[in-house]
């Protein structure tokens, strides 16, 4: 049995968490498989791509910093998101969702 429900607000902090925590976790993931492609790549191709690989000292900065600046980056847009997002929401009355029990 389907139950209808409205969103009236939802909360800004919280959704913020959400996103950023997610953005961090999949930036972390995809800097990894860069690293690990691109330096089995970079083996390959020589002594002029490997070195590359070593002046940025192998990603390992890029996969520490890089998922700390995405979250951070991701929770302030996904702030005012919400703000908009529950702006909206109070103009048109809420979101009406279906819920089952």
């Amino acid at each position: 049995m389907l139950n209808n429900m409205t969103i009236q607000k939802i909360n800004p902090i919280g959704w913020a968490n959400l996103i950023a925590m997610a953005t961090a976790i999949f930036a972390f993931l995809g800097i990894l498989l860069f690293m690990l492609f691109g330096g089995i790549l970079g083996g390959l191709m020589g002594g002029d791509a490997a070195m590359l690989g070593e002046m940025m000292g192998g990603g390992a900065i890029a996969l520490i910093l890089g998922p700390i600046i995405y979250g951070v980056v991701t929770w302030i847009f996904t702030i005012i998101f919400a703000l908009i997002m529950n702006l909206c929401l109070k103009l048109i009355g809420g979101l009406k969702i279906e819920v089952s029990e």
